[in-house]
């Protein structure tokens, strides 16, 4: 398979599970460095863990805990990242709050 992103920097919110979590995944696989973004609780940090297992020995990746909807995590991840790989190349904005009502409340 081509490394599509050998030498590329990503940095992702919300990439611990989900969407957020294939796409660091992929983003691996095609050769990038990712810091990863996700809220600062034991359950964020335990899903973080398995993700360094799936991602395997060897991926450049990782963490940057913090509540993103303060912009001193957004900055933290961008800083953390630069400090870690270098440089910035991609960034995911993944992360959201999905507050679910009855369509008419």
């Amino acid at each position: 398979m081509a490394k599509l992103l050998e030498g590329k920097v990503a940095a992702i919110t919300g990439g611990t599970t989900g969407i957020g979590r294939a796409i660091a995944l992929e983003y691996i696989e095609h050769g990038a460095s990712v810091a990863v973004n996700h809220f600062p609780d034991d359950s964020s940090a335990t899903q973080f863990e398995s993700l360094i297992q799936e991602a395997g020995e060897g991926a450049a990746l990782i963490a940057v805990p913090g509540d993103i909807s303060n912009p001193e995590s957004g900055q933290g991840l961008v800083a953390k990242a630069v400090e870690k790989f270098g440089n910035l190349d991609i960034f995911v904005s993944n992360a959201g709050v999905c507050q679910f009502a009855d369509f008419l409340t």
